[in-house]
Parts: C-alpha cells; sequence; structure tokens
C-alpha cells in the first residue's frame, strides 16, 4: 500500500505521524512518501521563544499528543524552549537524496521535539549534515499538493484510493493501519 503524508517539522501532531510512519514502514505495511510542508510560514525567523501564549498552546498541543499514545508507544516529545519557522527545515528535507530523506526526517523532529534545538536556525540544521538551501522545486511540488486538498491542515494522510484522512484522524488512522501489520 502506498500513502502519502503531509507534515511539517514544528507540529507536534506531525512528529507522532512521523514515528508512526516509521513504524508502518518497518512492519512492510505500507510505503510512504513523506511530504514536508510550511503550514504556517507567518511563524518569524529567527525563530520566537516559546512563552506566554506560545508556550501555553504548545504545552496543550503536547499534552493531547502524549494522550494519543498507544499502550507500548514510546515517544518522549517535550515543549522546545522556542517556536520555529520551519523553511529551511521544509527546504533541508526537500533537497536530501530519497534514501537519506527518512533519516533526516527523523532527526529533524527529534532535535525540535526530543532535544529542544532551534530547526528554524540553518547552522542546526547543518548540524545535522544538510545544507538549508535548495530543494525548492519539490518544496513547491509539495505544497502546490497540500493547497490542492481541502481543509489543509498538518498532518495529512492521503490513502491509496484518494481519501484524505486530516489531523487527529490521521494519526488514528496511522495507529489503526500499523496494528494490522
Amino acid at each position: 500500500m502506498r500513502l502519502v503524508v503531509f507534515g511539517d517539522f514544528n507540529c507536534p501532531y506531525s512528529c507522532l505521524a512521523s514515528s508512526r510512519v516509521d513504524a508502518l514502514v518497518e512492519s512492510g505495511v505500507a510505503d510512504v512518501e513523506w511530504r514536508a510542508v510550511e503550514h504556517d510560514p507567518s511563524i518569524p525567523a529567527p525563530s520566537e521563544p516559546a512563552d506566554g501564549d506560545v508556550a501555553a498552546a504548545l504545552d496543550r498541543e503536547v499534552a493531547e499528543v502524549s494522550g494519543l499514545l498507544r499502550p507500548g508507544e514510546r515517544f518522549p516529545i517535550v515543549r522546545p524552549p522556542l517556536h520555529p519557522n520551519s523553511g529551511a527545515a521544509v527546504a533541508a528535507f526537500a533537497a536530501a537524496p530519497a534514501d537519506e530523506a527518512p533519516e533526516l526526517r527523523r532527526r529533524l523532529f527529534a532535535a525540535l521535539w526530543f532535544e529542544g534545538r532551534d530547526i528554524g536556525e540553518r547552522a542546526v540544521i547543518g548540524d545535522l549534515g544538510r545544507d538549508p538551501h535548495g530543494g525548492a522545486e519539490r518544496v513547491w511540488m509539495w505544497r502546490d499538493g497540500w493547497e490542492a486538498l481541502d481543509r489543509r491542515v498538518v498532518p495529512m494522510l492521503v490513502l491509496p484510493d484518494g481519501y484524505v484522512s486530516r489531523g487527529l484522524g490521521a494519526l488514528a488512522r496511522l495507529a489503526e493501519l500499523s496494528s494490522t501489520g
């Protein structure tokens, strides 16, 4: 089964989707194409501190994501100290060779959501072994595909028959698919 997932590196729900995608791929249930999109380009660059209302919103999201975990699902997510613009991370991911992209996806999510590093900072992306420039054609192709869908959120899961699951529904569907594998 071939699936497409749209997600953003600065989204905790997309981080959980990434983990569940890995479980699907590892179990042989599905082949998944991850398409990174910047779902909120209005987030400033350089990154803004996660304080006040931003911290409260991220705390709620992290708590909700933690509440979605299945028994035995290990996912050590924590609120990062900042709220990064993900444009550079998306560009670096888009420029990655196909055989290196899944590991880079995992490393970008882990850097922000498990280690609290600023993935909006080009030096951090460089530390992950990637150039934060490039991939523009793929970035626009992914963005155009995402924008062609109704009710855009992240994560979004596109099933082989074209059905689209959004947000919490996408996370539930990914969990369901991985339990059948």
